[in-house]
């Protein structure tokens, strides 16, 4: 026979009480109590919990953090880390079906929601390039590279080929401010215009940059940055 685990009653507590009042009263260590229950079915989650959040400072960190340096906190395993990994991912996946959904008549609004569900939890900043057809159908969705959006000269040649290997004649570029704000930055601004006119003179139309920050994103055709190179 299977012994008991000791720690029912608490967690049969701690459920009851998220069913109840949900996440948003509680405090960071034990939404993370209430996740490490599924990884460490045997033991008291409540002492890890409060290490990580010691460790690596809220949950968010905590659940952004990379899976070798969750490893290196005493109590954590691989299934443990692999779970707190899965989080933002699921996140991620879950607000991209939600925009996906979304009955939004404007199409570029819709790309704009769109994108800020794609960009959640990411840590680095990374450009993507959206390819579209002539009745702004998304045609591929690229992912240009993590780090600077701003070295055009290396990037072009490796967007142009993307958004013509797919017959494109519109492109959307965006790219996130991790910790910022979702305002473009003048290397920002002067990348588009260089990128704007490149894009032309290969046939293909760029309709839009988008800055993404959060829970936010900000259209530079909206906010002015193409004025003047149309």
């Amino acid at each position: 026979m299977a012994a008991k685990n000791p720690h029912n009653g608490h967690r049969k507590r701690v459920k009851e009480e998220f069913l109840k009042n949900g996440l948003d009263n509680l405090p960071a260590h034990r939404v993370l109590e209430i996740l490490l229950f599924y990884a460490i079915p045997q033991k008291d989650t409540n002492e890890l919990a409060h290490r990580l959040e010691d460790r690596f400072g809220s949950l968010a960190r905590v659940l952004d953090a990379p899976y070798e340096e969750l490893l290196t906190v005493n109590g954590v395993g691989d299934n443990t880390a692999v779970l707190l990994r899965l989080i933002s991912s699921m996140a991620r996946r879950y607000y991209l079906d939600k925009a996906s959904a979304a009955p939004l008549k404007d199409p570029m609004q819709a790309i704009g929601e769109w994108l800020k569900a794609w960009y959640v939890g990411r840590t680095e900043e990374v450009l993507i390039l959206i390819s579209l057809d002539n009745n702004l159908s998304i045609l591929h969705v690229d992912e240009i590279k993590t780090g600077v959006a701003d070295e055009v000269q290396i990037q072009f040649r490796d967007l142009a080929r993307k958004a013509l290997g797919f017959n494109a004649t519109n492109a959307i570029l965006a790219h996130n401010h991790p910790g910022g704000m979702a305002h473009p930055s003048r290397a920002d601004r002067e990348t588009t215009r260089t990128l704007h006119r490149r894009f032309q003179e290969v046939g293909i139309n760029l309709l839009d940059h988008f800055i993404v920050a959060g829970d936010e994103y900000v259209s530079m055709r909206e906010c002015g940055g193409f004025i003047g190179i149309e």
